[in-house]
């Protein structure tokens, strides 16, 4: 009896320590995602300023919830935000040094840009802001090319610390 304890004990331990790795392996390794607290239209404001500040270029800007919203009728009442997010909007962006560097490289490279990052609220988090963006490491991970990798952690690198920044303001 006091060996079944022992091996449960054991187990259990062992699942306990594990359960954090399930949770992280459970998030998509493709997309950088950080929240950060505060009203949404000023992170989503600093984002947009700290790309800016990195020497990229927004290219445009959808307000995703408020497009949802004016076409609930589509979706029904009852079923057009059942996640419950309050505000969404997503900012595309661009950068002419990386054009000029993947364009000396490989052309098709160039569907990367522009970069997309999305900010959302939820109705049940108030006052906290997701920021979410794809990362450039994981697109041209199995890019063959053998600059691919170089080139998406720079990029990325790039990314984030302009998001960073922003939310830094």
């Amino acid at each position: 009896m006091k060996a079944i304890a022992i091996r449960t004990t054991a187990v259990l331990t062992i699942l306990a320590a594990l359960l954090p790795l399930a949770a992280r392996a459970a998030e998509n390794p493709a997309f950088w995602k950080h929240q950060v607290k505060g009203e949404f239209a000023t992170v989503l404001a600093n984002l947009k300023t700290g790309l800016e500040g990195k020497q990229f270029l927004i290219t445009g800007e959808e307000n995703l919830a408020k497009g949802l919203e004016n076409n609930k009728q589509i979706f029904g009442a009852d079923k057009w935000n059942t996640i419950g997010f309050k505000d969404a909007t997503s900012v595309h962006f661009c950068s002419l040094v990386f054009n000029q560097e993947v364009f000396n490289i490989n052309m098709d490279w160039s569907i990367l840009c522009p970069f997309k990052v999305s900010a959302y609220t939820t109705k049940n988090k108030p006052g906290v802001v997701t920021i979410v963006t794809v990362r450039p490491t994981y697109l041209l991970a199995k890019d063959p090319h053998p600059k691919a990798k170089e080139i998406g952690r720079k990029i990325e690198k790039r990314i984030i610390e302009a998001l960073r920044e922003g939310e830094a303001r």
